[in-house]
């Protein structure tokens, strides 16, 4: 764990809560947004949690109830949008009570920045802090330990275009995990950073892989398996061969059962030339555009062509109008989901996980 002091600004009475410039790194950064007894937009660690009110009576905050609490949020920040980031809150913590903000680059479990709240009453407090030059995610911690008062009017994280962050060193990450924006292989726990084989061309970057082409074990393929982290993309890790269904994502033709990995979806065909007399290969659902770029294909979709054990990804492929094989939903990039929770962010929102079809599935 490293602990970094942050530069500390006083701020002025007049810019109590967040700032009202630049962008937005966390949601809901006033605690005004509540789900009954918990808050909508952080997620409970551990202990409690209650609303209060703050440093004026229609103003409520959030208290950490108890001797050991924790609140979080995973925000999709990244090196794209700035390196710096602003970070002001007003808090209520007793001299007896330790609270901090802990700061999680790629939100894989380890703490990189730890900053201790200071005590005092309703005291604003502004604090920068110059991110790695190549990041994507930031897990924000809110936690407290000790018996006394700890209650937070605001925490507000803004991304600064200019002028911040001055004379600070950019955090330096190492041992990242995979699927995370890379420099070079030292950076990553995996010993290796390599272009990612998962994404179209024009939008590669390097990334923390676990296996070259070459170095995976006899039945073993270096492919794509599923994300961990909505912050993250697929994990580049040995896997075996030919092991992900019709529908699943890929990296090449070899992770396949079906031997075709298309538009990085495990598919039937890869061309016409591939298909029967009048058929045509195309993407497998079409009724979202969401899903266009990220859908497996096969030949003559949703067409009821298909007979009894040839494959399918929709009821509507088979000629039987029933398609055997696991529920399959995804994310607008094509990864397989159970909730919302599991899909990348649209600014600081999650995107929705949508019923597709079916993935490894052979018609009735």
């Amino acid at each position: 764990m490293r602990a970094i002091s942050l530069l500390v600004i006083a701020a002025a009475a007049s810019q109590l809560g967040s700032t009202d410039c630049g962008d937005h790194a966390i949601k809901d950064d006033g605690f005004d947004l509540w789900c009954g007894d918990t808050l909508c937009d952080w997620k409970i660690e551990r202990g409690m949690i209650q609303d209060v009110p703050t440093w004026h009576a229609g103003d409520h905050g959030v208290a950490l109830v108890g001797d050991d609490v924790a609140i979080e949020q995973v925000s999709p920040v990244a090196s794209s949008d700035g390196t710096c980031i602003e970070l002001d809150l007003m808090a209520n913590v007793d001299a007896n009570v330790d609270a901090v903000l802990n700061v999680d680059v790629f939100d894989d479990g380890v703490i990189d920045l730890v900053e201790h709240l200071p005590t005092g009453t309703w005291a604003p407090t502004t604090f920068q802090m110059r991110m790695p030059d190549n990041y994507a995610g930031v897990r924000f911690e809110i936690a407290k330990t000790g018996t006394g008062n700890a209650e937070l009017a605001n925490i507000g994280a803004t991304v600064l275009k200019t002028g911040g962050c001055l004379g600070q060193p950019a955090m330096q990450i190492a041992n990242r995990p995979l699927a995370v924006p890379c420099d070079d292989s030292a950076q990553c726990a995996s010993g290796m950073c390599a272009p990612n084989p998962v994404i179209s061309p024009e939008s590669a970057s390097d990334v923390c892989v676990a296996c070259g082409s070459n170095s995976c074990g006899s039945g073993d393929v270096c492919g794509a398996s599923r994300p961990v982290s909505p912050l993250r993309g697929d994990p580049i890790e040995c896997i075996a061969a030919a092991s992900v269904p019709l529908a699943g994502q890929c990296a090449s033709d070899a992770d396949c059962a079906s031997g075709i990995c298309k538009s990085h979806m495990c598919s039937t065909c890869r061309s016409d030339a591939d298909c029967g007399s009048g058929e045509t290969c195309d993407v497998a659902w079409t009724d979202s555009d969401t899903f266009i770029d990220f859908a497996p294909y096969e030949c003559a979709p949703g067409a009821r062509r298909r007979a009894s054990g040839e494959p399918c990804v929709t009821n509507n492929d088979c000629q039987s109008g029933q398609c055997d094989g696991t529920s399959l939903s995804t994310c607008w990039d094509g990864r397989s989901c159970a909730t919302a929770a599991d899909c990348p962010y649209s600014e600081l929102d999650q995107t929705t996980c949508t019923l597709v079809g079916v993935q490894g599935g052979s018609c009735h």
